[in-house]
């Protein structure tokens, strides 16, 4: 797979982002989640990718959260040893992975916890093999957790959910973190990497202009009332009226046909 810890691979319109520390089941060190902001940025510079599929190298995890090697001694946090340019920026990495122009899906094999459970969160649709693993652990750790993670968590699975997983640390299978809306589907491993191709293609054949508003807008409703930019959304949504792609819509419906988008 290459010696960086992050690899950009292209297959359009898939491309993929591949957590590349298999040794250590794809733990987030510095230099794997600071990778990260350049790689996505490649992927989503690309006009002829349509989805991300972000995973991890090997067989054996997703992500095993941060590195704890890192840490310098049980007594200061990793933000404690962060240079003062670089502090939050784990989260700070994940908020752009959320934020990301382009929709994204985790495949998520394996282990899947802390940092990485993390990672998952911050994607747009989470597809785990039946061997997957998920808890978020700090509470064994004695760590304090960011809050903009736990307000994803809270988004993403609802308060009760993000209560259960933060405060017991303790693993979900597969089938459970489906129940909890943790990822929306399961496959058996060797399943996993063809059900997750077919679900990029299904979003990828879809009208990316029509995808983003309907990401923004998902974004946008989850803030207070009166810290949402509808006018963003609206601008999203006009932009889709106005396109060449909801002319190819409309007449590939009434010529029964698979539309051709061109995100135009």
């Amino acid at each position: 797979m290459g010696d960086s810890v992050l690899l950009v691979e292209k297959e359009p319109p898939i491309g993929w982002l591949i957590f590349n520390r298999p040794e250590k089941l794809n733990a987030l060190s510095t230099a794997l989640w600071s990778a990260i902001p350049e790689g996505l940025a490649e992927l989503e510079a690309d006009p002829e990718i349509r989805v991300i599929v972000v995973r991890g190298a090997g067989e054996r995890a997703f992500s095993a959260g941060a590195d704890i090697g890192e840490f310098k001694n049980n007594d200061r946090t990793t933000e404690d040893q962060a240079p003062k340019e670089n502090r939050g920026s784990l989260f700070h990495v994940l908020d752009g992975l959320a934020h990301c122009t382009k929709p994204t899906i985790a495949m998520i094999h394996g282990v899947c916890m802390g940092g990485g459970c993390a990672a998952a969160l911050s994607i747009d649709l989470r597809v785990a093999s039946e061997d997957a693993v998920f808890a978020i652990t700090p509470a064994r750790l004695g760590l304090g957790y960011s809050f903009e993670g736990i307000e994803r968590a809270v988004q993403e699975l609802g308060p009760a959910n993000a209560r259960y997983l933060l405060i017991t640390a303790g693993k979900v299978d597969a089938q459970k973190a489906l129940e909890m809306g943790l990822v929306q589907e399961v496959h058996a491993p060797d399943e996993l990497e063809s059900a997750t191709r077919a679900l990029a293609m299904r979003v990828a054949q879809n009208a990316p202009k029509t995808i983003r508003a309907v990401r923004e807008s998902i974004r946008q409703s989850v803030l207070p009332p009166e810290d949402r930019q509808l006018e963003i959304v609206n601008g999203l949504i006009r932009e889709c009226f106005e396109s060449e792609d909801f002319k190819e819509g409309v007449r590939a419906f009434a010529e029964k046909r698979k539309p051709r988008f061109k995100d135009r």
